[in-house]
């Protein structure tokens, strides 16, 4: 609980930089990181949909039937997102960034980096930017284990990593600011923890 009374003091500022508004976090002994997920519950999130979200031994859980997205309160522009996740055969998951519409959270709308091995459009799956990168650069198998994803978002250039492989790179992307989104779609389940956004 002590660590839910720190989040809480996190001193937060907005500033001006050439693609849009910043969030910048200033605190003694809380992290960025640990602003965005603090193991205990989903304060600072907003479930989008139909899906179920919940926190279980301090993971996010995305449960269905029921398709939705947790999207994080706060925006952001440039930024070194890691998490990880596990996901099973029945889930098609995602995570979305500079997400610009709550009510719509879609690849047009955000950069979706796939989570979904088994798509049947293989182009956009598991480590594709959906609509942007595709193919991915590598496949990475995630069924069934735990995974990192790793993101670099700085100006118009992304880099996405899947279990330490670069799966894809894009280098038009526009700067602006946004959310960030965790998905679940269809069925079965999805698992999310060690969130960290750094500068």
């Amino acid at each position: 609980m002590a660590d839910a009374v720190l989040l809480k003091t996190t001193i937060s500022r907005y500033c001006s930089t050439a693609g849009g508004a910043a969030l910048v976090f200033f605190a003694s002994c809380v992290s960025l990181a640990d602003a965005l997920f603090t193991g205990l519950s989903l304060d600072g999130w907003q479930a989008v949909g139909g899906a179920r979200w919940s926190v279980e031994q301090g993971e996010i859980v995305g449960e269905g039937p029921g398709d939705g997205y947790l999207a994080s309160d706060g925006v952001y522009g440039d930024f070194h997102l890691t998490l990880e996740f596990w996901v099973d055969a029945a889930t098609n998951s995602g995570v979305f960034i500079r997400c610009q519409e709550r009510s719509n959270i879609h690849p047009d709308t955000c950069y979706e980096l796939n989570i979904w091995d088994d798509h049947p459009r293989q182009e956009a799956r598991t480590g594709a930017i959906v609509s942007k990168a595709m193919p991915p650069l590598a496949q990475v198998q995630t069924v069934g284990k735990w995974n990192t994803l790793e993101v670099l978002a700085r100006g118009e250039s992304l880099r996405v990593t899947m279990n330490g492989v670069v799966t894809a790179t894009l280098d038009d992307a526009l700067p602006a600011s946004g959310f960030i989104a965790l998905q679940h779609f269809a069925e079965g389940n999805v698992r999310f923890r060690h969130i960290q956004l750094d500068d």
